[in-house]
C-alpha cells in the first residue's frame, strides 16, 4: 500500500475494487464479500456506490488498505499507513492490521511515529539516509539499549533520536 494513494475518482468504490481484485483474478461475488467485510469493519458500510472522488483522504485511505488485502496476501508492505488518518480511523487501521498479523501475516510497514512501530511491531529495523542503524527485536532492544550509561527502559522515540542523532557525527 502506496503512502499517497493512485485512485480512480470516478468509479465507486465497489467498481475500483471490483477493478483491483480482477487484476488479481478475484472473481466478482468475492470481491464484494471481502469489500463489505472491511467496509464494515472501519464502520463505512454505506460508502460501497461511493464516488472516491466524494470520500475524504482519510477514507480514501481506507480504501487503499482495503484494495491491498482484498486478494489475501500473506506479506503486506505499508507505506505510511496512517498518513491523513483521524484518531479514530488510526485505531480501526491499527485493529485491521493487528488482526491481519493475528492471523499470520506478514507485514512490513514504514512510519516515523515510533507509537504505532511500538503498538505493531515485534522486530525493527531503523533506516537513516540508507544505513541500518539499529535491528532486531523490539522488546530486546527497549530493554537493552543503553542512553547517557543508563540501560535499559528507553522509548523507541528515545533510541531512534539518539541513534539518528549520533550517525550525523
Amino acid at each position: 500500500m502506496p503512502e499517497e494513494g493512485s485512485l480512480i475518482s470516478t468509479y465507486t468504490v465497489l467498481e475500483l475494487c471490483e477493478y483491483y481484485g480482477g487484476l488479481k483474478l478475484i472473481d466478482s461475488e468475492t470481491i464484494k464479500e471481502r469489500l463489505i467485510k472491511w467496509l464494515t469493519e472501519f464502520n463505512v458500510p454505506e460508502y460501497l456506490n461511493k464516488k472516491i472522488k466524494d470520500l475524504s483522504k482519510g477514507n480514501r485511505q481506507k480504501i487503499q488498505f482495503i484494495i491491498s488485502i482484498l486478494h489475501d496476501p500473506e506479506l503486506l508492505i505499508l507505506d505510511e499507513p496512517f498518513s491523513g488518518l483521524d484518531p479514530i480511523s488510526v485505531e480501526e487501521l491499527k485493529r485491521a492490521i493487528l488482526k491481519l498479523k493475528a492471523e499470520g501475516k506478514t507485514i512490513i510497514f514504514s512510519s516515523h511515529r515510533m507509537e504505532h512501530i511500538e503498538a505493531l511491531c515485534e522486530n525493527i529495523l531503523i533506516i537513516d539516509k540508507g544505513k541500518c542503524l539499529l535491528q532486531g527485536n523490539l522488546k530486546e532492544i527497549e530493554e537493552n539499549y543503553e542512553i547517557d550509561g543508563v540501560k535499559g527502559g528507553h522509548s523507541l522515540n528515545d533510541i531512534f533520536i539518539s541513534k539518528v542523532g549520533t550517525s550525523n557525527e
